[in-house]
């Protein structure tokens, strides 16, 4: 759901830092995303890989310092980015701390140039939706501010076709599932943790074994974790719901716009790109 106004959204996120004159190089082969293309204050986004190029998290990326960087992502994951990078430093000056921010999403028009003074201010990613989130130690919602609920704001994530940790990003599913390669990833930096497979599937142009894609429900209610078909054949599941729209993941035989059955409510499975 779009908005005509300008509103905010109180939110929380969990805040990995990392400095020390090692810091960017370092991340450099953690990370998807070329972390020494990122200027002071700038951000972007993305994925932490395991070895087999599974995702351990969707992280934004944002050089606060010359050698001081943040990754945050949505609260309850920050141990998982912490541990899978703290844990393999050898000889290298590159520190670690931890912490839980608030911070404020703004939407609609104008929000994008809000004056902010926090360590992470960013455009939202959300495609066709102006935003920026402003994140920090001290970041509150202003008095008098027009409010969006969270679940509004789940509303227009879902729209947006945006995947979320615990949500779209689970166990096994790789960045080419996600649509979100070309903003996450770097061809031309060198190599980094899970990059054989992430480069292979791009370069081959192959397809993954599923996609992500919206979901509309029309006056239907559907549930993450439901099945959906085609013809009597499973061809997906629901991850997130909200209102007339949702997300789940699509098997890779099947095309889109596709009629399909949410159990037995009828729906249309589209693609985000």
């Amino acid at each position: 759901m779009s908005t005509a106004k300008q509103t905010a959204t109180p939110i929380s996120r969990d805040v990995v830092i990392v400095e020390g004159s090692d810091a960017r190089d370092y991340l450099n082969t953690q990370l998807t995303q070329d972390i020494m293309a990122i200027g002071l204050g700038e951000s972007a986004w993305s994925f932490l890989l395991d070895p087999k190029s599974s995702i351990v998290a969707l992280v934004r990326v944002t050089r606060i310092g010359q050698d001081r960087i943040t990754l945050d992502v949505e609260p309850g994951h920050g141990d998982a980015v912490r541990s899978r990078l703290d844990g393999l430093l050898f000889r290298t000056d590159a520190r670690f701390s931890q912490a839980t921010w608030p911070g404020v999403s703004w939407h609609g028009p104008g929000s994008a140039a809000q004056v902010a003074d926090a360590p992470i201010v960013s455009r939202s990613p959300w495609a066709g939706i102006e935003g920026l989130d402003v994140v920090g130690p001290s970041v509150s919602v202003p008095s008098g501010t027009d409010r969006l609920s969270e679940d509004e704001l789940e509303a227009m994530r879902i729209e947006a076709g945006w995947p979320a940790m615990g949500k779209e990003i689970i166990d096994g599913i790789t960045p080419a599932m996600t649509g979100l390669v070309e903003l996450t990833v770097s061809f031309d930096k060198g190599c980094y943790t899970g990059q054989e497979l992430v480069a292979r599937v791009h370069h081959r142009g192959a397809a993954p074994t599923k996609r992500l894609v919206g979901i509309q429900t029309g006056e239907h209610a559907v549930s993450a974790g439901q099945e959906f078909s085609i013809d009597g054949d499973v061809a997906g599941f629901v991850t997130s719901s909200s209102c007339s729209e949702a997300l789940g993941y699509l098997a890779r035989k099947f095309e889109t716009p596709q009629d399909v059955l949410v159990g037995d409510a009828p729906a249309k499975v589209l693609s985000l790109a």
